[in-house]
């Protein structure tokens, strides 16, 4: 949630936006995005299509291009790339400085590699 107002409660009933990394969440949540919300999906742990034709809808292989890259465990961070590339409350700018403040000093290391998973989510093409 990002918001510069303290937050009463982070339980979303109906979001504008939704992230489905596996079916389960997909089955369960589908129905709950608003009309003309975004609906996100890793295409490469889910077959089936979104049932919904009033919602946008995006297939990323996040999973595969994270295995190609070698980045197993940066998926989550591919989809977040695609995320920010279609969603206007969110920049690209704003995640890197948000990753610099996170990311500490040891860890330095992975400030690239989140970098690298967002930007192949980004610039991703269905």
């Amino acid at each position: 949630i990002v918001s510069e107002d303290p937050i009463g409660s982070p339980i979303v009933s109906k979001p504008d936006v939704l992230v489905a990394m596996n079916l389960p969440s997909l089955d369960k949540y589908e129905n709950e995005v608003v009309p003309g919300g975004k609906i996100f999906v890793d295409s490469t742990l889910i077959e089936r299509k979104v049932n919904r034709t009033d919602v946008d809808v995006y297939y990323i292989p996040a999973t595969g291009i994270a295995s190609e890259k070698g980045i197993n465990t940066l998926a989550n961070m591919i989809i977040t790339g695609k995320v920010l590339k279609e969603v206007e409350s969110f920049s690209l700018d704003n995640v890197d400085a948000a990753l610099k403040k996170v990311v500490s000093a040891r860890k330095i290391e992975l400030l690239g590699v989140n970098e690298t998973a967002i930007k192949s989510g980004y610039d991703y093409a269905e």
